[in-house]
C-alpha cells in the first residue's frame, strides 16, 4: 500500500513539475520542428501533379481474349 501511495505522491508531483516547466517555451510546434525546406504556412496549388483531376481513376483490366 506504501508503495502505491509513493507511486502516487510521484506522478502528481512529476505532473505538477511538467505543467511549470512546458508554458516557460512558448513555441508552436510548427515554429519548433521545422527546416529550411519544408512549407508550413502556405503548401502551395500543385502537391499531387498536373495531371490529377481529383478523381480516383483506376483502369479497368484487359478482357480476356481466350476464355478458358
Amino acid at each position: 500500500m506504501k508503495t502505491m501511495l509513493t507511486g502516487i505522491v510521484v506522478a502528481l508531483v512529476v505532473a505538477i513539475g511538467i505543467g511549470y516547466v512546458l508554458p516557460l517555451d512558448p513555441r508552436l510546434s510548427w515554429q519548433v520542428f521545422s527546416s529550411p525546406s519544408t512549407r508550413v504556412a502556405d503548401p502551395g496549388t500543385n502537391l499531387v501533379g498536373p495531371g490529377w483531376t481529383g478523381e480516383n481513376e483506376a483502369e479497368a483490366p484487359e478482357p480476356d481474349d481466350n476464355p478458358a
